[in-house]
Order: C-alpha cells, then structure tokens, then sequence
C-alpha cells in the first residue's frame, strides 16, 4: 500500500480508504449474486482452510476457509478467523503472545464458527432436490458440522489426507490449486515476505476483491479467458469488466 501511494503520488491514508471501499463494494455485489441463486447451484463442492498470520507469524496466526465449487473453480465464501498461537514458543514469540494476551485477552479459535458459516451458505445454494456433495481432507470439525447442517441432504463426504502430494491426481487439487492462486494474487499471503497483514480486517477486503476479479473478471484458465468462473457455474452469462463492478453501487442499509 505504501508503494501504491507512491507511485500514485498520493498519501497512505487514500489508498488504504480506497482498498476499503473496493472491499465492500467487492462483498455486496457478491452476496448480490448469490441471493440471486439460492437453491440453484449444484456441483461438487470443497473446502480448505488456508493459515497466514496478522502483525506476528507465530503470536497471532489466521485461519482462511475457502470453498469452492469443483468443476467450476467458482469461489463461494472466503473468510478470515483468529487461531491461537501452537505448540512451544521461542522466547521471543512467548514474550509477544503474553504481551498481546495482556492487551486483546486470550486469542482464541474462530476456525469453527467461520467454517460453520461457509456450510450454512453453502445449504442456501443446494437446491432443494439435491444431495451434497462435498470434499474435505481430514480434519475432524468438517465432519461434524456436515452431519449437523446437511442431516438431511448428505451425500458423499470425501475426505482426502492433506499430506498426499499436491499434484493433479489428488482429489483436492482444485482447492489446492485455488489456495495456491490466492498466495500469488494476494501479497498480503506470499509466505516471508514484508507484505503480510498488520489487521486481518484489510486481508479481508484484499480477499474479497480478489474472489470477486477471480469468480466473474477473470477467466478460468489462460486456454479460455472468455469464460468466467461464474459462467462455468451457470449463473452468468458474459465477462464483467471490473470497472463495472467498482462502479456499481448497493446501499449498505439494503443489506
């Protein structure tokens, strides 16, 4: 952000004001969309949660749940959640974790709630008349909160080890491959480097424009820049240009 303002020769606090309003907007005009298509959308769906960190890697680590649907590559729900710091510390990240501890309280896991969301979502999208079809790797709260929300409607749970290697003939290689585009087009996630997040408020926003240029901007693949996530999906018909989209207004009160 400093480097934008620089180049743009303006100050700080314009371009973080700016990155804001992108944020919001980029959030409403998707949860636009897909109000638009609840009970609509049926497919393969899966699920990652994706860690980075906010201010200091090993005191205050983020979780980031994404879930997509398969075949499409269409990005249905990002979040960002606080995870509690792991294991033994060194002195130096002890000494930090203490100090946050005696400022904000104990930090402490949203991983559960944030997940939980992108499943409720993901209930609205199912269709009526569908049973869900979902991948996951292992990890034990995917299962429960399925068998919790989707009681009813569960179909298969695929659930894949995340130590398998990461190539294409993994099952999860769509969201690793989509969890692997967002560390490129993020720089707030490009691991060891001076970009990561001071407040995962601002990674928020920086998430949800990437998800929105990703899902109805961007072309699926290099081979097919005319077809967007979205039309993949089947709940667009043409490219939007992202002028379009930062141009549009929806009263936050209409929320």
């Amino acid at each position: 952000m400093r480097q934008a303002a620089r180049i743009l020769e303006c100050s700080r606090d314009t371009v973080e004001r700016l990155h804001r309003k992108m944020g919001r907007i980029s959030r409403e005009y998707h949860e636009l969309i897909l109000r638009a298509n609840y009970g609509e959308v049926g497919g393969v769906f899966q699920l990652d949660e994706l860690e980075t960190f906010e201010t200091h890697r090993l005191a205050r680590p983020v979780t980031v749940p994404v879930l997509i649907e398969r075949k499409s590559y269409f990005v249905l729900y990002t979040e960002v959640a606080p995870m509690g710091p792991r294991g033994r510390l060194h002195p130096a990240a002890q000494k930090r974790k203490e100090s946050d501890e005696a400022l904000y309280g104990k930090r402490q896991s949203g991983s559960r709630i944030a997940v939980q969301q992108a499943f409720e979502l993901l209930r609205k999208m199912l269709p009526e008349d569908k049973l869900l079809n979902i991948q996951t790797d292992r990890k034990s709260t995917y299962r429960s909160l399925l068998r919790q929300i989707f009681s009813d409607c569960l179909g298969s749970h695929v659930r894949e080890s995340s130590r398998r290697r990461r190539d294409y003939s993994n099952v999860l290689f769509p969201i690793n491959h989509t969890l692997a585009m967002m560390r490129d087009g993020i720089s707030r996630l490009v691991r060891r480097s001076w970009g990561a997040s001071k407040l995962r408020e601002r990674l928020k926003d920086h998430m949800a424009i990437w998800m929105v240029y990703r899902n109805y901007v961007r072309g699926v693949t290099v081979a097919s820049p005319n077809t967007t996530p979205a039309m993949a999906l089947g709940i667009q018909n043409q490219p939007t240009n992202a002028c379009e989209i930062f141009a549009w207004r929806w009263p936050s009160r209409m929320i």
